[in-house]
């Protein structure tokens, strides 16, 4: 039987979704449960951060090669060794030991290193160009849905069974859906060669990015906007316990709001996106709201509700640029496949490097306020980078 684009699109879109928010919940269930854990393993709750740390630094490494493992094996066979990288990094950090924890984030990152490479390939191949913005920011949407379902559903979870046990519980999630990836892998497998280098296109991959100008900026927004956003999502709450004496679970019930604004930004600045034709412009607006937020934070000083506002929009901005740029780099990658993996590489290091940097500033301004106006310059130097691409690409025709 030969199935249609649309049909095809639809089980993708659902597939590579599911399969983003079941990668996403791997990478912050811990970070749901820190106490517990913590207790369990008799180390100090903040310690648990350097666990999200080895993910992503395991993820680095491996972003690099997933374009070229797509290519030999095909995207269906790494999408599901993806979900299985995700499903066994649980079932090692059930063992409720260091050492398992430290085994299971190095898979999970693995896993998340190679998701977004190989559900990109499929896409790019069933999103009809003009939709491809929404196509990709649906699919990104997995992302805050992902963070929701750990800290709603984990939490409540270890109280009633424990927390080794409700991770086990979590395993099933990822592993039933590498088992429904079997069946689409002779569909999307179609155009793997066994033959395409991988480590030895680390190089090759990397000099198509910087040869692609269009590549090049999307690699450096997306270490300039996954610095922010990180860095965002991780102080906000500390800045208005610390510095603005807010209740704790006044300043939690703030993140979640800007959390789940943050899953309606992903689809609508998809759909803006595709509207206007440019997802260079988009980042461009996405870029000049984040900075202008970062500077607002200090109105909780003074006007919460417009500090609450500020929040909002950084929820709605700051992590609505993931879908566009992954929908510019599939249109901006040459020949079949794309670079994903290769431009992705970046925004790994942005993750890792961004609140550190945010750390370091925030201990020579003093307060959490003034560094996120310092660290607006993030936002502007993206937004600026990305108009004037647009500007380019305008002119010229080319990516």
């Amino acid at each position: 039987m030969t199935l249609t684009r649309e049909p095809q699109l639809g089980s993708a879109l659902t597939l590579t979704t599911l399969s983003q928010i079941a990668a996403t919940s791997s990478v912050l269930a811990l970070t749901t449960i820190p106490t517990m854990v913590a207790v369990a393993l008799g180390i100090a709750p903040h310690l648990l951060g350097y666990q999200v740390s080895l993910i992503y630094a395991s993820g680095v490494f491996f972003s690099m090669l997933a374009s070229g493992l797509v290519k030999r094996w095909g995207p269906g066979q790494v999408g599901q060794l993806a979900l299985i990288g995700a499903g066994f990094g649980f079932l090692a950090m059930a063992t409720g030991t260091l050492a398992g924890i430290a085994l299971g984030s190095v898979m999970i990152g693995i896993g998340y290193a190679l998701n977004n490479p190989s559900s990109s390939h499929v896409l790019s191949r069933l999103a009809p160009p003009k939709r491809r913005n929404l196509i990709f920011s649906i699919k990104q949407a997995g992302v805050p849905l992902g963070g929701m379902l750990a800290a709603l559903a984990l939490p409540p979870l270890s109280k009633v069974i424990g927390w080794q046990w409700a991770l086990l519980l979590f395993a099933c999630f990822p592993l039933g859906l590498a088992a429904i990836y079997q069946g689409f892998r002779p569909i999307w497998d179609t155009e793997k060669n066994p033959k395409a280098p991988v480590a030895r296109g680390i190089w090759a991959g990397q000099k198509q990015v910087w040869n692609t100008p269009s590549l090049g900026v999307l690699a450096i927004i997306g270490f300039l906007y996954s610095g922010v956003q990180l860095s965002i999502s991780a102080f906000v709450v500390a800045m208005l316990i610390e510095q603005f004496n807010w209740n704790p679970l006044t300043a939690a019930l703030i993140a979640a709001l800007m959390q789940g604004f943050g899953a309606v930004g992903r689809v609508f600045w998809g759909l803006v996106a595709d509207w206007l034709g440019s997802g260079f412009l988009v980042l461009a607006i996405i870029g000049t709201l984040t900075g202008l937020c970062s500077l607002s934070f200090g109105a909780f000083g003074f006007a919460p509700a417009l500090g609450i506002a500020a929040t909002i929009v950084a929820g709605l901005a700051g992590s609505g640029w993931n879908g566009v740029m992954l929908a510019e780099t599939a249109a901006a990658s040459p020949g079949t496949g794309t670079l994903t993996g290769e431009v992705l590489t970046y925004t790994f290091v942005g993750v890792m490097v961004g609140p550190a940097m945010f750390s370091a500033l925030y201990g020579l301004a003093g307060d959490f306020s003034t560094t996120f106006s310092l660290f607006s310059i993030l936002g502007f130097a993206g937004a600026a980078l990305s108009f004037a691409r647009f500007l380019i690409v305008k002119t010229r025709g080319k990516a």
